[in-house]
């Protein structure tokens, strides 16, 4: 099964949302891939410095171009689960790996540009394949929160998650995972397993 984080817009948390997923797919004795599409490293660098035990069994795959993207992904077993993270306005690249997706995820935050930035990642997105987004970094007691939420729902676009705003959710290699972040990143697991089953 292969999930892409996908978004065009950068510090949106896709870099955040793909190592707390891999690490929740890497459970129960299974191995993820990781695969760290931009060029910044960033995914491969938090797994590769961390000694959190939720990231011990990822195995990284640094893939910053279409060709060792590519090689990455063939490189996932049948049964296995290989999560993309991709870097920002690279349509080309996210493209390929879309071609590849069973699951795409959108992270996103609240406000400004965010909503027209997800609907062009959702034109991205090839028919029938399951899509949903994750609101990153949210304040989910403003009412811009609430009304990104009522927006979503009215034009059909399911929110798979909401990861609430903390320093620690985001701390990167100078921490371990959060709990937290554990627990709501748990909710959009299960979502990603409905919609595969479907």
């Amino acid at each position: 099964m292969i999930i892409v984080t996908a978004a065009l817009k950068g510090g949106v948390g896709k870099t955040t949302t793909s190592v707390y997923l891999a690490a929740l797919a890497s459970s129960n004795r299974r191995t993820a891939t990781l695969v760290d599409a931009d060029p910044q490293g960033s995914a491969a660098d938090w797994v590769d410095n961390s000694d959190d035990e939720h990231l011990a069994r990822i195995e990284i795959a640094e893939a910053p171009t279409e060709r060792l993207l590519t090689k990455a992904l063939d490189k996932v077993p049948p049964e296995g689960i290989g999560v993309v993270d991709m870097p920002p306005s690279h349509e080309r690249l996210l493209n390929k790996a879309l071609e590849r997706a069973r699951i795409v995820l959108i992270p996103t935050r609240i406000g400004g540009v965010e909503t027209p930035r997800v609907k062009a990642v959702l034109d991205l997105v090839p028919k029938g394949t399951p899509v949903g987004l994750v609101i990153c970094s949210a304040r989910t007691y403003t009412r811009s929160y609430a009304e990104a939420m009522q927006q979503y729902a009215e034009e059909g676009i399911p929110v798979w998650g909401t990861i609430p705003e903390r320093v620690s959710i985001t701390a990167g290699p100078m921490g371990p995972l959060a709990e937290d972040g554990l627990e709501a990143y748990r909710k959009v697991w299960r979502k990603i397993l409905a919609a595969a089953r479907s």
